[in-house]
């Protein structure tokens, strides 16, 4: 672990611990590998005495968090987001497109023939797609080609910025290595919304630093980005294209305050979920049949960090068949596809997955009629 010695927002050192979750696993998503070749880590939470914002102290190893490609953003609230970014994008959009991120290639196929696109460039350490027609692919961090940004007529990325240790550093970058009047496009999650739903998938090893949409826009405007366009997508995710080449209109000014709202609600929130834990292993020592536990990622790992016994853990159901039959990371618990308990007797489902509930809920009434869902 790294010790953070800057805020991510204003990049001021005045940093404060506001509390710890200790042991948490370091990588959310599966392995194949034997459990005891995990790593575990304390989240030392802080805040910044200037911006307000709550991030993580110290900051983990990238090869550890990021190993392998995990997240395939699979189902109808994604499906969603990518159809309708996709169209937020095309809006502003065109020309030769770089996507910062894009692994998967999820809104590069969406946006592959919009008009007046002339090439989509997706600039990823560790690409899974494959190149066709106008869709490219570079395999590189965005920092390391600086050529590829100054060429192109939009930057693109969409969930990335939340995953940066220095989310001001690189809007600056983009902002300087950008032609002025260059569009730049993004989507980022929601996370005063996730946090207000007690979504473990606001704040963990992979999103370090909590902001909302007043700090964004005070980030972009500190960089030297105009705001074109803002729209939020459910309450799930944020759009905004914004142009490079303004003037840095807040670079003299301190960040909002409005974050500061983000530490007792993150206390708040931690201990809610450590007294959920504690009721749902209630139930399970209760319940006659086996138990399972929704999403091989960090809402089952964040509920057996909370305190839920791993040993009353029959799986982990997930709808990604790239993680179905593997182990979650964290956990010796194996993932099964959600249609696999159908059948099981007395099968009881443990469901925290913040705005996905609706849907999850959904299906296993349809694949799992019998199945509790707690």
């Amino acid at each position: 672990m790294s010790p953070r010695d800057h805020c991510a927002v204003a990049g001021t050192a005045d940093l404060e611990p506001v509390l710890r979750i200790p042991g948490a696993p370091l990588y959310m998503g599966v392995s194949d590998d034997p459990p005891a070749n995990d790593a575990f880590a304390d989240q030392d939470w802080v805040v910044s005495r200037t911006s307000g914002c709550l991030q993580l102290g110290s900051l983990p190893p990238l090869d550890l968090v990021y190993q392998a490609q995990h997240n395939a953003a699979v189902g109808g609230v994604w499906s969603r987001h990518h159809d309708s970014f996709a169209r937020f994008v095309a809006r502003s959009a065109s020309g030769r497109v770089v996507e910062v991120g894009g692994a998967a290639g999820h809104l590069a196929e969406r946006c592959a023939d919009m008009p007046g696109l002339d090439r989509w460039l997706v600039v990823e350490p560790n690409p899974t797609l494959t190149p066709r027609g106008r869709i490219e692919v570079a395999t590189a961090f965005i920092e390391d080609v600086p050529e590829l940004v100054a060429d192109a007529d939009a930057i693109v990325h969409s969930h990335v910025l939340e995953h940066l240790h220095d989310p001001r550093g690189f809007l600056r970058l983009m902002a300087a290595t950008m032609r002025p009047g260059t569009v730049m496009v993004l989507s980022v999650p929601d996370l005063p919304s996730l946090m207000s739903l007690s979504g473990s998938n606001a704040l963990n090893f992979e999103h370090t630093y909590f902001f909302g949409i007043p700090t964004l826009l005070w980030m972009l405007a500190d960089a030297g980005f105009e705001l074109e366009e803002l729209q939020r997508f459910e309450r799930h995710s944020v759009f905004v294209s914004a142009r490079a080449g303004g003037p840095r209109t807040a670079a003299a000014d301190p960040p909002p305050p409005v974050a500061a709202s983000s530490v007792p609600v993150f206390r708040t929130f931690v201990e809610a979920s450590r007294r959920d834990a504690a009721a749902a292993a209630a139930l399970a020592a209760r319940h006659d049949g086996p138990v399972y536990l929704f999403g091989a990622h960090v809402f089952s790992q964040f509920l057996i960090t909370c305190g839920f016994p791993e040993d009353r853990v029959a799986g982990v159901l997930d709808n990604d068949p790239a993680k179905q039959g593997r182990r979650l990371y964290g956990t010796s618990a194996r993932v099964l596809a959600p249609a696999e308990i159908g059948d099981v007797a007395g099968a009881a489902v443990v469901l925290r997955v913040a705005h996905y509930a609706e849907e999850i809920r959904a299906q296993l009434a349809e694949v799992a009629p019998r199945a509790e869902i707690w």
